[in-house]
């Protein structure tokens, strides 16, 4: 009874110092979270003071670009002591183009991003009709460019044709890229921790809790990695979606015809003629079932009442006897 007792004590005893060293891990690397975390919020803060190019301004908060800019995401700084900061900036554009070939011209612009160093995205292409039930052509393609070709190619492609609509967004991720940085920096660290202490494990439960401990913190260093990478991706590669539409004419108006001359007389007057055939023979078809329906039967009847009527015997009207000669006085 004694072992058992003594077993459980230190039992006990090892999983109370193994919460504590796991508590102190964690403090730990909070501590060092926060101070990176700090550090890294001061530098951003630090940008404004940085003096841009008025060409190349942006908006850091997700809104629309007004200059063209360099497209290296980087504030460029008017003194040469003055810290240059490289900011990771997700530029996403728009753009409509009118042109006469569809096909040739998505062509043309999937080569500018392919010599640029991108790659397509997606690629639509269909026909549809206007208000006018004319057929055209249209190509919707989605553009993967690097990051300081962007504008570049953006005008390129606004070249192939008649730009209708163009719009550019850019979105200032510095900071964010900047907080998963330190909190990767921070769960590598408890990642680490864990592991050393997984390998002075003595017992199974032990051994099974820091299995499961390692495990929760590799699969959240390994969502933090993933997020850092999507924004440093759509930092890096910026997307450009072109839409290509066809340029139909309108067709040309009809000639109005010369209804003057002998000729136009003629043809009209033979035109109408045929026309009033057309009524008369229609109107014809018309009644010929009622003459047939109707007419045999009453002519018929009309027929059998002559006839009756020529076999009807004559009754013989005998004169009035004459007047006796009146008396002489």
């Amino acid at each position: 009874m004694a072992t058992v007792r003594r077993q459980r004590a230190l039992a006990a005893f090892g999983a109370t110092g193994l919460a504590l060293t796991l508590a102190l891990a964690g403090c730990g690397a909070d501590s060092a979270e926060n101070a990176s975390t700090s550090s890294a919020g001061e530098a951003p803060a630090a940008a404004p003071a940085v003096p841009q190019d008025a060409g190349g301004a942006q908006d850091s908060s997700g809104g629309g670009t007004t200059g063209k800019g360099d497209g290296t995401g980087a504030a460029p700084g008017s003194g040469g002591g003055a810290p240059v900061i490289n900011r990771d900036v997700i530029y996403t554009g728009s753009v409509t183009v009118r042109v006469t070939d569809v096909d040739a011209q998505a062509e043309a612009a999937i080569r500018l991003t392919e010599v640029a160093g991108g790659f397509v995205g997606a690629d639509a292409r269909s026909t549809d009709v206007n208000y006018a039930n004319t057929p055209y052509e249209k190509a919707t393609i989605t553009l993967r460019i690097p990051r300081d070709a962007f504008y570049d190619v953006l005008g390129k492609i606004s070249a192939l044709g008649e730009q209708e609509s163009r719009k550019i967004d850019a979105q200032d991720v510095t900071e964010e890229v900047v907080d998963l940085d330190s909190r990767i920096a921070s769960q590598r660290a408890q990642v680490e921790s864990a592991r050393k202490l997984l390998a002075q494990a003595k017992s199974l439960n032990d051994l099974v809790s820091l299995e499961n401990e390692l495990a929760r913190r590799q699969a959240e260093l390994a969502s933090l990695e993933a997020k850092r990478d999507r924004l440093k991706d759509l930092a890096a590669l910026s997307t450009l979606t072109v839409e290509l539409v066809q340029d139909t004419a309108p067709p040309p108006p009809a000639e109005e015809p010369d209804d003057r001359g002998f000729l136009v007389g003629l043809r009209n007057g033979w035109d109408s003629f045929l026309t009033f055939g057309a009524v008369v023979l229609t109107v014809v078809g018309v009644l010929l079932p009622w003459a047939i329906g109707v007419g045999v039967p009453v002519l018929a009847l009309v027929l059998l009442w002559r006839r009756l009527r020529r076999r009807r015997p004559v009754v013989a009207v005998n004169a009035a006897p004459a007047a006796p000669p009146a008396s002489a006085p």
